[in-house]
């Protein structure tokens, strides 16, 4: 199920930047990652820049 979806746009053919936060509560066995949208891959060939961070806030 998406939860949150982000969106970048190079208008001037250069840095292209996206961003987004969600909090979630998760059981023992739930997965979350990051898709990217096939085609969609933004900085050119060499610069394909993307980063994931997850933390607990408080545990159950």
């Amino acid at each position: 199920k998406v939860r949150a979806s982000a969106i970048a746009q190079d208008a001037d053919q250069n840095y292209d930047y996206a961003s987004n936060s969600v909090i979630l509560h998760l059981d023992v066995g739930d997965e979350v990652f990051v898709k990217l949208d096939g085609g969609k891959v933004h900085g050119g060939n060499t610069n394909k820049y993307s980063t994931f961070s997850g933390f607990i806030i408080y545990p159950d």
